[in-house]
This record gives structure tokens, C-alpha cells and sequence, in this order.
């Protein structure tokens, strides 16, 4: 079959099928049937289909590198380092460790409450069924990919909408796991319109885990409310880096730098806001300039969308015009058509998604103040600015106005760092470097406030992509709910509260004396019952 032909509702591919609106409901049936073999698999049988995964990545990596069609990102290298090694380590993390995680947990029966009697309770963690994938274009392999490899680990089924633009490379992605055993009616790869999600939405999915901007995850967030469905939201940032007495400046700025470079500044992690002692001020611009300084001679540059390119200088002009200064970058907005002409006079518009695209360099702002509007944006671009502060807790004053709370970076003795994180309030805090150690596929990943909630990868992303299920076993005859109330039943358990709970040895010794007087009192009755 060509690469494009169409049958029903389903367009075919060479790699995977996508599946259009008119197809969902058959789609989705077939995926909540292919979903109750896979869950009765063992954990290690699923992550041992996964696991081949790695095999193929490796094998397939330069077709998925030519896949990426983000205009931010500079070379095959930076998705090696930013797609590919995290995803394939995440993969072998999940096989190595799955089983123990989602292993059923035994309720200590010692721990339980006397007065309850044997018990004898298991906590399990199962799969909520059909798990809803939202993919994001500027991590657009990494993110959604291990998303859907917990989801499956887990048990479930997947429905993934990627990302406009990102089509082809979830093609293939889909196509490689099915080719790593993954039953294929056990994944349902959407078309990558809007209209599509909210059709599957409503086609009824048990979770849905979403990685975008905060206003699309409101969006998202008002039609879950209808059925009432679970979600991660894994949203923007405007992350802050504080910079403490003692720290290494050198450090400072080469991150700052790779902060802005890395994927072309479209980094929900990139260093947006940093909080910079007026005291090292003069130091640490002097050695930022330099690096900027480099950069710029080697022409740097990425492509941003049009929108986020006007939505960047709107803020910055609002910024100048409140005392801000441009501290390296281009002085003035240019004049950006959404057009423009070749060589040859023909029109060629570079547009991924339906989307115009400008070029952008870095751009650093210095004299900031977090009443600017750009202190509070989530701006997919290379852009940092430099806000003054007094001392840290002025700091974290100012980092409290800001709605996003995704990561935060503090440089600085690492006791004194230490001594602050406690009141920085983000999902991740990374000491003296950033972004980088969040590869990590053990830790877990997620932000607060308009950052969004829950979390993806490491353990407890795993058990995101799961349910508890509480079986209680009573063991022995003992069952004295099961009786009529008597009106010594009431001494009694005031009694054992007091004798549990109460504060001090004079009131619990009361609360003894109680308990013993009320049974006392049962077995005299019982006893008269029965003569």
C-alpha cells in the first residue's frame, strides 16, 4: 500500500496507522480488548517487549533524527543527547525495575488496629485501562515516548495524539514498538488535530497525560471535567535560577548559555529568570558578556514561531519601557512577513504545523523586575533575564510572583543551597547545574500551580499509570459489627478511644477502667440471657 492511500478511516503508512475521527470508537473497542490480554501478562514479559525497543532505537536512530522536524534543533548530536539516550534509558530502567514497583504490597498486620480484629489486606496497583498520550513538539520522541512506555508497562492501552509537525516521527515510533512485539490494536496513534483529541476525550479514555502549555492543558482540563477523567498535566515554566554568595560565576554563565542554546531555547526547563546578587552583579556580567560575545561571532541563531517570536517582543518593549535594558541580542523587533520570497520570486513560507517560523539569537535582559509581564511567560525562545536582588530570601520573594513552579536551579556552597530548597517551591531542584540531571529515569518529573500537576517517569509515574486496588481477607470468626447495638456498646468504645488516644497515662488508665467495666458488664448479660 502507498504511503498516503486511504481506506475508511484509517489513513495507512509505512509506518503505523493513523487513526482519523470517523475511526476512533472501532479503534478504541479494539484497544480495550487487546488491553485485557496485555494486562494479564506479567510485568516482566510486558517490559521485556519494551525493552527490545532499545535494540530498534539504536538500529533506526539516524531515520528518527531525520524524523525531529523542530526548527530549534541544531544538529543530529542534540537529539542524541535530548531524545534518544534518555528514552533508551528509560526503557531498560523500566524492564530492571517495573516488577518491583508494581509489585502488590502486603499491609503489616501488626500495624492494624486491634479493635478491627485479623485482617489481612493487599494493596495492588493496576492499570487503569486506555491512557491518553498528548505529545509536544519540541521534545517530541523523549517526552511522549516514555509516557507511553509506563503507560504499557503498567498494563494499559494507549491512545497518542502527537504533535502537529510531529507526525511522521510518531509513525515511525509506533511502527518500532509494534515491531518490538507490541500488540498493534493495543496503541491507537491519532491524528494530530485538535478536533481529533477531543473526539477521543469524549470517546471515553480512563487518563489522559498531557505535555503542553498551560493554556491548552485548561482547555483539556474543561472537557475531562464533563466524565470526570484523571489527569497528569505536565505544563510551561519560567524557571528561576538562584545565584548565592560563594557561587562559581564561571559555572553560572556556561550554563546560562547552554540553557539558552539547547533545542533553540524551546526548553520548558531553560533558564528564563535569574536572581543575581547586586554584589556579583558587575562579576558575573562581565563573564556572561564574554561568553555571549563568543556566540555571536559564531553567528548562532534558531528559528521560533512567529507568534512566540511577537509574544517575546511584545514583553520585551513592555520591559524597556518599565527600566528593563537589553543586555545582549537584537535592539529592535524586526519587520517579519509571513511570506517571504525566494531567490526566484516564488513565495516560500517555512512553516511546520501551519506555522510561520523567524529567526531569533540570544536575548538577555538585565534590570528586570518580576512585575514585567515576561517574568510571568512561558516563551519558547533564547531568552534570559537578569533580575537584582538583595539576598536570597529577597529572592525567593521574588520568585513567589511568578505562576510557574516547573524547576529551579540554585548555584551556590551546596549547605547553603541546602539551606534554601526547602522554601524554593518548584516540582524539580537541581544544585549547581540544570536541566541535564532531570534525564535521570528514576526521578520523577512534574511542576505546581500553572505548572501543572502530577508527575511522569520514575516510580511514581509509573504508579500514575495505575490505580490501587485494596483486597481485605478476614481471617478468624471475630465479628461484632454484626450484632444488634447495646447500650453498653457505647462505654465500651468511648473507652478504647480514650485508651488509645488520649493524652497522658492518668486519662488512657481512665479510658482502661471504662473498656473493662463495659465488657464486664456484656458478659453479664449474656450470661443472664442464657440462663
Amino acid at each position: 500500500m502507498s504511503a498516503n492511500s486511504v481506506s475508511g478511516s484509517t489513513v495507512s503508512t509505512n509506518q503505523g496507522t493513523v487513526t482519523t475521527k470517523s475511526g476512533i470508537p472501532l479503534a478504541f473497542a479494539q484497544a480495550f480488548h487487546a488491553q485485557l490480554t496485555w494486562c494479564q501478562l506479567k510485568v516482566r514479559a510486558r517490559t521485556a517487549i519494551l525493552d527490545r525497543l532499545r535494540e530498534l532505537l539504536v538500529e533506526h536512530r539516524h531515520e528518527l533524527a531525520a524524523a525531529v522536524e523542530s526548527k530549534a534543533r541544531q544538529d543530529y548530536r542534540e537529539t542524541v543527547t535530548s531524545e534518544l539516550m534518555p528514552l533508551a534509558d528509560a526503557t531498560r530502567w523500566l524492564h530492571r525495575k517495573a516488577k518491583r514497583i508494581l509489585a502488590p504490597r502486603y499491609i503489616d498486620g501488626g500495624a492494624t488496629p486491634f479493635w478491627l480484629g485479623r485482617l489481612r489486606s493487599t494493596v495492588h496497583r493496576v492499570p487503569v485501562g486506555l491512557v491518553m498520550v498528548i505529545g509536544t513538539w519540541n521534545y517530541p520522541l523523549f517526552l511522549p515516548g516514555v509516557q507511553i512506555l509506563h503507560a504499557l508497562a503498567a498494563g494499559n492501552a494507549v491512545a497518542f495524539k502527537p504533535a502537529p509537525g510531529c507526525e511522521k516521527l510518531s509513525r515511525l515510533f509506533v511502527d518500532l514498538l509494534i515491531r518490538a512485539g507490541v500488540p498493534a490494536d493495543l496503541i491507537v496513534l491519532l491524528d494530530s488535530d485538535v478536533d481529533t483529541a477531543k473526539t477521543a476525550i469524549q470517546a471515553g479514555v480512563n487518563k489522559l497525560v498531557m505535555t503542553g502549555s498551560s493554556r491548552s492543558g485548561r482547555a483539556v482540563l474543561h472537557q475531562l471535567a464533563d466524565t470526570l477523567t484523571p489527569a497528569v498535566m505536565e505544563l510551561s515554566g519560567c524557571d528561576a535560577i538562584y545565584v548565592l554568595p560563594g557561587a562559581d560565576l564561571h559555572r553560572v554563565c556556561d550554563l546560562v548559555l547552554f540553557g539558552l542554546r539547547l533545542n533553540g531555547g524551546a526548553t520548558c526547563m531553560a533558564p528564563r529568570r535569574i536572581f543575581l546578587p547586586k554584589k556579583s552583579s558587575e562579576v558575573f556580567h562581565r563573564l556572561l558578556s564574554q561568553r555571549l560575545e563568543a556566540e555571536q561571532q559564531q553567528k548562532w541563531s534558531t528559528q521560533i514561531a512567529l507568534d512566540t517570536y511577537n509574544q517575546l517582543w511584545d514583553g520585551v518593549e513592555d520591559a524597556i519601557h518599565k527600566g528593563a535594558k537589553i543586555f545582549s541580542g537584537p535592539l529592535h523587533r524586526k519587520a517579519v512577513m509571513k511570506d517571504t520570497s525566494s531567490d526566484d520570486g516564488s513565495k516560500q513560507n517555512a512553516s511546520l504545523g501551519d506555522k510561520s517560523f523567524v529567526e531569533c539569537g540570544h536575548l538577555v535582559l538585565t534590570d528586570m523586575d518580576t512585575q514585567m509581564q515576561l517574568c510571568s511567560a512561558d516563551i519558547f525562545a533564547p531568552l534570559a533575564m537578569i533580575i537584582p536582588v538583595d539576598d536570597w530570601s529577597d529572592a525567593l520573594r521574588a520568585d513567589s510572583r511568578c505562576p510557574y513552579a516547573l524547576t529551579a536551579s540554585v548555584f551556590g556552597p551546596t549547605e547553603d543551597a541546602l539551606r534554601i530548597v526547602k522554601f524554593i517551591s518548584a516540582g524539580v531542584i537541581t544544585i549547581n547545574d540544570l536541566i541535564v540531571p532531570t534525564a535521570d529515569p528514576q526521578l520523577p518529573f512534574g511542576g505546581r500551580g500553572e505548572s501543572g500537576f502530577g508527575v511522569t517517569r520514575g516510580s511514581e509515574g509509573l504508579l500514575e499509570m495505575t490505580c490501587p486496588k485494596v483486597v481485605s481477607v478476614r481471617l478468624g470468626s471475630w465479628l461484632p459489627h454484626t450484632k444488634l447495638p447495646e447500650p453498653s456498646d457505647e462505654a465500651l468504645l468511648d473507652g478504647l478511644l480514650q485508651f488509645n488516644h488520649a493524652n497522658g497515662w492518668m486519662k488512657k488508665w481512665k479510658g482502661l477502667l471504662q473498656t473493662i467495666k463495659a465488657a464486664m458488664s456484656q458478659q453479664k448479660g449474656k450470661r443472664s440471657d442464657e440462663t
